[in-house]
């Protein structure tokens, strides 16, 4: 299988122990849901990405492990910013990863049209737009010798 964004962070979240993502599926996620049917780590779908950052919150205060939430492109990822703001005042380990829309659509008043790096910045330690898998490798936590803290690629 070709190596992709999804795939490389996927295979980075298995390696460290994440065992869930909980999340609600969208287009811009189906990359990601891909990678995570090929793994062992299971997709835990929600009604709502608060939820799912809410559930990832309560996991990860509960174990002291890392755990991961998903949202789509746009109002996905807003939805997501609320249920991360326990997570991050709580200090609890959560990742949060986000879909976006294609790069050639940036600038061009796309229909849900987000910037994640801003969006993330108060509920973050660090936030990174990824689009190749080059990109993907380094960034990781693992990868730059870091503890998992809360964060949104």
């Amino acid at each position: 299988m070709a190596q992709n964004v999804a795939k490389v962070l996927v295979d980075a979240l298995e390696a460290i122990g994440v065992r869930q993502i909980f999340g609600l599926i969208g287009d811009s996620l189906n990359p990601i849901a891909d990678a995570v049917r090929r793994s062992d780590i299971e997709w835990v779908g929600v009604r709502h990405e608060e939820g799912a950052a809410l559930a990832a919150t309560g996991q990860a205060k509960l174990t002291g492990k890392l755990a991961v939430c998903a949202g789509t492109t746009g109002p996905g990822s807003t939805h997501l910013v609320a249920g991360l703001y326990e997570a991050s005042r709580d200090h609890a380990p959560v990742l949060a990863l986000s879909g976006d829309m294609p790069r050639p659509m940036h600038g061009t008043d796309f229909i849900q049209t987000t910037e994640p790096d801003l969006l993330f910045r108060d509920v973050s330690l660090y936030t990174e737009t990824i689009s190749s898998p080059a990109q993907a490798k380094p960034t990781s936590p693992r990868s730059r010798g870091e503890s998992a803290r809360p964060a949104a690629w």
